[in-house]
Formats: C-alpha cells, structure tokens, sequence
C-alpha cells in the first residue's frame, strides 16, 4: 500500500515509472530543489564553522582574562589592549613546535604543513583586521556583558548572547 490508506491507482504506479524528459518542467523543479537544498546546507555549515571559530577565540580571551586582569580591577582599554597582543601570539608556540618536527626528519617536511597554513592565515587574518577596520572582541568594558561573559560555560549556542564591538 502507498501512503495513504487506500491502494495507489493504476495510473500513479505507472507515473512512478516513468523516465522524465530532459527538458521537461518536473526534471527543472526537482534540480532546482535539489540544489536549493545543498545551498541552505553549505551556508549553515559556513555559519556553524564561523560561529565556533569565535567561540574558540572568546574560550581563549577568558582563559587568559584572570592572568591580564588584577582581582575586583575595573577593565580598561589598555588591558583590552594587552589582551590583543597576547591572543595574537597564541599560536607561537605551536609554530615552534612545527618547526622543530620539520627540522628533525628529512620525510616529515610537509607533515604539518595544513595546520602551519591555517595559522599564519589567522595570524594575517586578524593582524589586518587589527590594523583595518578593527577585531571583534566582547564589549568587556559593559559591566553587564563582563558579567555575563565571565558566567558563559563555552557552550556555542550562548555565543550569540556576547555583545562584540
């Protein structure tokens, strides 16, 4: 039986069958729909991944927010700006790391070569932001927001809640 509770017509079984033309209307609507569908999904998953970028560098900013920031101290831009220059020397260490794998065995040259890509495009990535139109950091200076953001667990469905400037 088809989805209804009644058998399908003798017609419908047919159609079923049937090879569409080419250029037909219905081949259209199901390649249309076919491709609105792949585009809805890649643009979530470009949201999903900018959005846990973000967070990635938010978890960083409040890991490292306690060592900057002295006890019940009141936020100021020049923390705020301490507080850049060390998140944009966070990958350092993992550089150095890379360089010494690549100096020690001649076959290993290009091991890491994806991860050494990806970080000195962030680093270029936020050194031009920096110095353009400027990065997005938590608007740390709003006592409300600074509460809120010292209470976020790192859940990504909450990074939306955050005010940036």
């Amino acid at each position: 039986m088809a989805k209804g509770k009644h058998a399908p017509n003798a017609g419908e079984v047919k159609k079923q069958n049937q090879i569409l033309h080419p250029n037909s209307r219905k081949l259209k609507k199901l390649h249309k729909s076919g491709i609105h569908r792949g585009n809805v999904d890649n643009k979530s998953k470009i949201g999903i991944q900018r959005m846990s970028t973000l967070a990635d560098k938010l978890m960083w900013i409040k890991e490292n927010l306690p060592a900057i920031m002295e006890e019940d101290a009141k936020f100021t831009k020049d923390t705020m700006l301490h507080l850049i220059t060390g998140m944009m020397g966070r990958f350092e260490e993992e550089l150095e790391q890379i360089n010494l794998k690549k100096s020690i065995g001649k076959n290993r040259r290009n091991q890491h070569s994806n991860r050494e890509d990806t970080i000195t495009q962030t680093i270029t990535s936020e050194k031009s932001d920096f110095e353009g139109c400027g990065l997005e950091m938590p608007d740390l200076l709003d006592p409300d927001n600074y509460d809120y953001f010292n209470k976020w667990n790192g859940e990504l469905r909450f990074v939306q809640n955050i005010k940036l400037k």
